[in-house]
């Protein structure tokens, strides 16, 4: 999975590993430690309490943090709560919508600098036409020299940075190329309602003796009549922002969520670590080896990258589906016709902040669409696009209508429901719950998924809902109230009137 970009601090997680750096604790799996473990050796440290105060503060607005829950963050850290800080911030999907809203309204709006959240096509020209030999095999840049690869190395022995995928860095030429090819191939002019060409120059392929592709469709064909193993897989993790290691340690970092589903036995809900999701394309044959994934990052730029640095172990890993010939076309064709719906949204809505990450969607929206397309419905949570910021009369382009029309029938976690069962453990990246390396959430997922437990699952009740039980409760007690007065007042007349007698 790839390393997903910090500047944007959209993500809570972010913030606590600008933070601290170091830690060593009681293992949940090989060479991994908890972020309670960095945090207990560098609170021994004499400017522990000033680093925590100068960039935590009180004013909310780092990330989706409202000023309230910062002080929350701030009071945990400083208290050395470290349980409570090892799953921070346990969300519901109500109470993280909210945090958002507010975080997005205090923040302000800022209009996007051209090109901002473009998808990066390398030396590939949107302005004039181009044709690129594939037969000519990829050399620059290797992942090495890469300057987007590199690690990160910060105070207190902490390295931010996962290094290369020892079966998949090789081929980082190649993966480079056909991500960049891939951005541009989605964005070649399309034919308006007056089939006339419209938009930009042509970026057209060469396989071969084939010379004539200008589509993913046709990439994908070329590529498998030359012979070459084409699979596209969607693909689930637990996700990683942090990407931090102490002292060759991986720290064990997620983003947590409150699921609304009780654990059998227990009076708690379920917490899960917030998943990761994408589409891999991977290419093996005696010409071509690359491997690329599509997502919409926190880097605000939905688009196919690179995807050969190396995972934690904690993150896990599962295929939900895989596909090959003409359905991994369909798939491929879907996820170009994303890059364009979210370049259309975020040159409709320059002002969003956060670069539109979770008011267009997280990493899953897109993949549900997708999904949907092909499976006929989606397993994957959270999903938090706004479909008003996507309507589909935005766009002549038919392939955007296909996606965009997936996209209107998305189920939606903006507001206050609990998530449906299904999609909170369809989200999850291994079917083998004894795979998971954290203890206390193997236990739990044991017994939500038991076949005993799993048809009679009970839920917490939403914000929406907990309100309108204490009104109901309180217009109970208010009437409950205003009957004894009344039966007090005429007790109170009748014992007036029998005195007067």
């Amino acid at each position: 999975m790839p390393r997903l970009p910090v500047k944007t601090a959209c993500i809570v997680i972010v913030l606590v590993f600008g933070l601290f750096s170091g830690g060593q604790t009681a293992q949940e799996a090989p060479q991994t430690v908890r972020l309670s473990a960095v945090m207990q050796r560098i609170s021994s440290t004499p400017d522990y309490a000033v680093r925590v105060q100068a960039l935590l503060g009180g004013e909310g607005n780092k990330g989706f943090l409202t000023a309230g829950l910062m002080e929350d963050l701030r009071k945990l850290i400083l208290g050395k709560d470290w349980q409570r800080v090892d799953h921070f911030p346990s969300f519901t999907i109500g109470v993280l919508n909210q945090s958002v809203s507010v975080a997005k309204r205090t923040g302000g709006k800022s209009a996007t600098a051209a090109g901002e959240y473009a998808p990066d096509v390398g030396v590939y020209s949107l302005a004039k036409n181009q044709t690129v030999n594939l037969n000519v095999p990829a050399a620059k840049p290797t992942y090495a020299a890469d300057p987007s690869t590199a690690v990160k190395k910060l105070p207190y022995d902490l390295v931010m940075g996962d290094g290369p995928n020892p079966a998949l860095a090789p081929y980082h030429a190649e993966s480079v190329r056909l991500a960049q090819v891939l951005n541009r191939l989605a964005q070649n002019p399309v034919i308006d309602h007056s089939h006339r060409a419209v938009g930009r120059g042509t970026l057209t392929l060469k396989i071969a003796n084939v010379s004539t592709i200008r589509t993913s469709d046709q990439l994908l064909q070329a590529l498998t009549d030359e012979g070459e193993n084409v699979e596209v897989d969607d693909a689930r993790y637990f996700a990683n922002f942090a990407h931090l290691h102490d002292r060759g340690q991986d720290v064990l970092a997620p983003f947590w969520i409150d699921t609304q589903i009780v654990v059998p036995g227990e009076r708690r809900s379920l917490i899960v670590p917030v998943s990761h999701s994408e589409y891999e394309l991977h290419v093996r044959g005696q010409k071509f080896n690359a491997d690329v994934s599509f997502f919409f990052g926190i880097d605000g730029k939905a688009q196919f990258r690179t995807m050969d640095s190396q995972d934690q172990a904690w993150v896990l890993g599962r295929k939900a589906h895989t596909y090959t010939g003409q359905q991994a076309q369909t798939a491929i064709r879907m996820l170009s016709a994303a890059l364009r719906v979210y370049l259309l949204a975020h040159e409709a809505h320059p002002e969003l902040a956060f670069g539109g990450y979770y008011t267009l969607g997280v990493c899953q929206d897109a993949s549900a669409a997708v999904e949907q397309h092909m499976e006929g419905k989606t397993t994957l949570f959270p999903l938090t696009h706004e479909p008003s910021m996507f309507p589909v009369s935005s766009t002549q382009d038919v392939g955007n209508q296909e996606f965009l029309k997936e996209f209107e029938k998305l189920p939606s976690d903006r507001g206050n429901a609990a998530p449906e069962v299904g999609r909170v453990l369809g989200a999850l990246p291994t079917a083998n719950v004894d795979a998971i390396s954290i203890p206390e959430l193997r236990s739990d997922l044991a017994k939500v998924t038991s076949p005993a437990h799993l048809a009679t699952l009970q839920r917490t009740p939403s914000l929406m809902e907990r309100a309108r039980s204490w009104l109901v409760a309180l217009a109970i007690l208010f009437g409950l109230l205003v009957l004894v007065w009344v039966l007090r007042r005429r007790a109170s007349r009748a014992s007036r009137a029998a005195q007067s007698l």
